[in-house]
């Protein structure tokens, strides 16, 4: 059973490795794949392979400015992530824009309140839809 197991997941990291996003673009509209496909294609970020935090900018921002960035980084801490990567962008992006330190405290509290979800596999949510994801882990 560990075998399957196994093969299961080495086939699924080997798919998600080939991923481009021209494949993102094939999926029907209004899943997160073809939402991460065009957000990857407007945006020119020229990469080949999608990344986690393409996914989190995606469901948690609300632009694409550097003060979003930043509210992504607070959203994560009040959802528990504690990685060193997020707590260094939440201290550079409080010495940056210090003036947005109450909307980014807002963003860490709708992190906290909603559902523990930046461990999950996105990359095997792609084919549901985008509102749907949100709802179910409840973010806002």
């Amino acid at each position: 059973m560990k075998e399957k197991i196994e093969a299961v997941r080495i086939e699924f990291e080997r798919k998600r490795k080939n991923l481009t996003v021209a494949d993102l673009i094939t999926y029907p509209d209004g899943t997160l794949g073809r939402n991460l496909g065009n957000h990857l294609l407007i945006n020119s970020y020229g990469k080949v392979v999608p990344e986690k935090e393409d996914i989190y900018k995606l469901l948690i921002a609300h632009g694409n400015s550097l003060k979003q960035e930043i509210a992504v980084q607070f959203y994560l801490f009040g959802n528990g992530c504690t990685s060193l990567n997020i707590l260094f962008s939440m201290a550079v992006g409080l010495t940056m824009c210090p003036f947005y330190a109450g909307y980014f405290y807002a963003r860490y509290k709708e992190g906290k309140n909603a559902l523990r979800f930046y461990d999950v596999d996105h990359f095997g949510l792609l084919h549901l839809p985008v509102e749907r994801i949100k709802d179910a882990f409840l973010i806002r």
